[in-house]
């Protein structure tokens, strides 16, 4: 491919990303939280103005607090740093969350295609995954599995570029986010084999 085609690619890319991301923020500026967002934003605003994970508190469900909470001491701090301008912005800075991982996880995304693919491809990648219904649901409403999807993205990234320390620190990171974020460490395994193979 030339480079006048490279660059052409390379501009659609990160045009769609840029759209990628003012899609989820705008999304999130009218989203009510529901469902199991509910249940997991409870529970992060009870640790930011308890300094403590709830146990058997009646916040929505009769079981204990069973999660990875990863995601919800992440939650629990945008509360908090949002909570000096108000209440309703505490509410609002928790469901920033999402959105602003998922932004992170696109260009990660992209970083990783370049890596392993042309412009070309990398770009119908892009324009595929950013805006497949189900990954905008996850980068807009409060659920783990957005987050989750971004420390396997950041492991897989890391591994592809000989970071493996990095790699590792962030598949730790996904499991504490998700007990099945767990199951990237084969592929991790496998990259960092092909890795080091590949140099020696």
């Amino acid at each position: 491919m030339t480079k006048n085609k490279n660059n052409f690619y390379k501009k659609l890319s990160i045009t769609v990303i840029v759209i990628g991301i003012i899609l989820r923020f705008f999304l999130i500026s009218f989203y009510v939280v529901s469902g199991d967002a509910c249940w997991q934003l409870s529970a992060a605003k009870f640790l930011a103005e308890n300094k403590k994970f709830p146990l058997f508190e009646p916040l929505g469900r009769q079981e204990p607090f069973w999660a990875p909470p990863l995601f919800h001491i992440m939650a629990a701090f945008l509360y908090s740093a949002f909570g000096v301008f108000g209440a309703n912005a505490a509410e609002f800075g928790m469901k920033m969350l999402s959105p602003l991982l998922g932004s992170l996880t696109l260009i990660f995304i992209y970083l990783i295609n370049k890596k392993l693919f042309d412009e070309k491809i990398t770009f119908y990648s892009m324009l595929f995954t950013t805006f497949v219904p189900m990954f905008v649901d996850y980068n807009v409403f409060s659920y783990i599995d957005g987050i989750v999807t971004f420390f396997i993205v950041l492991g897989i990234y890391f591994a592809l570029y000989g970071k493996y320390i990095k790699s590792s620190v962030a598949a730790g990171l996904a499991a504490l986010t998700k007990y099945n974020g767990i199951f990237v460490l084969p592929l991790l395994i496998y990259i960092t084999y092909k890795g080091t193979k590949n140099r020696k």
